[in-house]
């Protein structure tokens, strides 16, 4: 994004993110917060994964988000009833951010092993997948294109970024904004059937 653009908005009034566990879940509160301060009619709903604690706490993303928050833990106290429909509140989209290679190999096998993954699994939502993977070879495209065969599932576009481990530039899917770009265009999509 250039100085002149502006930052793009979510076209719906709700939405549900889910955190997966990786690195970069430790800079989805800047996300959160940036989403709130630029879309601040938009109710932001987020589950977080367990393997996601070492890197956010649920607390702070509570702290930051106006909707629903709970750890994706069938014995959450914040856990509400609301995935058994496929969706938090009044979502209108899932966006995965980000998601590592297990939780886009989990949804690709059809496991529902957690509130999120079993609502992610039943939904009709629209579900833009943020990627970040720590690398591509023939598995992991199998996984990916197994998920794009479901008609409400998109993946987020790549950006360069800096790995972590290396501080090696790579293409990744960890683009906020290009998830929230996703996520428009199919709620149009959508609104247009």
């Amino acid at each position: 994004m250039t100085a002149d653009q502006q930052p793009p908005t979510f076209a719906g009034s709700e939405l549900h993110i889910h955190v997966s566990g990786s690195i970069s879940a430790s800079l989805v509160p800047w996300w959160i917060h940036w989403l709130r301060y630029t879309n601040p009619d938009v109710v932001v709903n987020l589950s977080v994964s367990e393997n996601a604690h070492r890197f956010v706490s649920v607390d702070a993303l509570d702290h930051l988000a106006n909707g629903e928050v709970w750890s994706d833990s069938w014995s959450s106290p914040s856990l509400t009833s609301g995935w058994r429909l496929g969706r938090t509140g009044r979502s209108q989209c899932i966006i995965v951010f980000p998601a590592t290679l297990d939780t886009v190999m989990r949804l690709s096998q059809g496991r529902a092993d957690s509130p999120a993954l079993m609502m992610m699994q039943i939904t009709k939502l629209p579900i833009v997948i943020a990627e970040v993977s720590p690398a591509e070879n023939e598995v992991t495209k199998y996984w990916r294109e197994i998920l794009l065969s479901r008609s409400n599932v998109s993946f987020a576009p790549e950006v360069e970024g800096t790995r972590a481990d290396d501080r090696s530039m790579a293409p990744n899917g960890f683009n906020f904004p290009g998830a929230l770009a996703v996520a428009n265009a199919a709620l149009s999509t959508a609104e247009r059937r």
